[in-house]
């Protein structure tokens, strides 16, 4: 436990810290001439950090988010079908939210109204999951290329990989993390298991918890957001 706790913290850090640097980084370059990046400055960045986070709590900012957020949705789920996504959406960052925040900071983890709402958000993630499947899916195939290159990144072993390909496998990851969320949260349910098995099986779904937030923190920074441009985005 005290493992899960301290590699969540760590990862959660990491990646925060990873994906604003990388924005703090553009938006640098985007006030130079070159275009190139300055060294890595920690004052300058933690300024950069603190301004943002302060228009967090702004108007502008929810306007902002919404309207990012809905118009991806638009374009990808017409009609109704938005409402579909957006249920989704909050049943999903629910149980991310309550899930980790208790198993984190509260001892005894989930109990009480928050874990009839985290069980009845399951559910809506179940159904969502599987519908997002059925409508988005085919989007996501491999042999199925853009009709630009768009942008690329840097890789380890496999030199450049395109934003496009790191965005299907962000959304295969995604789908195979929540449908072990979805088989440990219903087999923990059936009274056929040992406790030792139960034990397992709230392991394996808090750990595949934490891999699918992260996942899901990735494909929002670079399905959405995209890689910033100017020194506000």
């Amino acid at each position: 436990m005290i493992a899960f706790i301290v590699v969540t913290i760590l990862a959660l850090a990491a990646l925060v810290f990873l994906l604003t640097t990388l924005r703090f980084q553009a938006s640098a370059a985007g006030r130079l001439p070159g275009k190139k990046a300055p060294p890595f400055n920690l004052g300058a960045y933690l300024r950069w950090l603190g301004k943002h986070i302060r228009t967090i709590f702004s108007a502008a900012f929810f306007r902002r988010t919404w309207s990012i957020w809905n118009g991806w949705g638009e374009a990808r789920y017409p009609g109704w079908l938005k409402w579909v996504f957006l249920v989704f959406a909050a049943a999903f960052a629910y149980l991310a939210a309550s899930g980790l925040f208790f198993a984190v900071f509260i001892r005894r983890g989930l109990y009480g109204l928050p874990l009839l709402a985290h069980i009845a958000s399951g559910g809506l993630f179940a159904v969502g999951l599987a519908a997002i499947m059925f409508l988005r899916a085919r989007d996501y195939r491999f042999d199925v290329h853009p009709p630009t290159a768009g942008v690329s990144f840097a890789v380890p072993l496999f030199k450049t990989v395109s934003a496009d390909v790191i965005r299907k496998a962000l959304f295969w990851m995604f789908a195979t993390l929540g449908l072990v969320q979805v088989s440990t949260a219903l087999c923990s349910m059936l009274p056929v298991f040992t406790f030792n098995t139960q034990v397992a099986l709230l392991m394996i779904h808090r750990w595949s918890a934490l891999g699918l937030t992260l996942t899901a923190l990735l494909f929002f920074d670079l399905a959405l957001l995209g890689r910033p441009k100017t020194p506000e985005a």
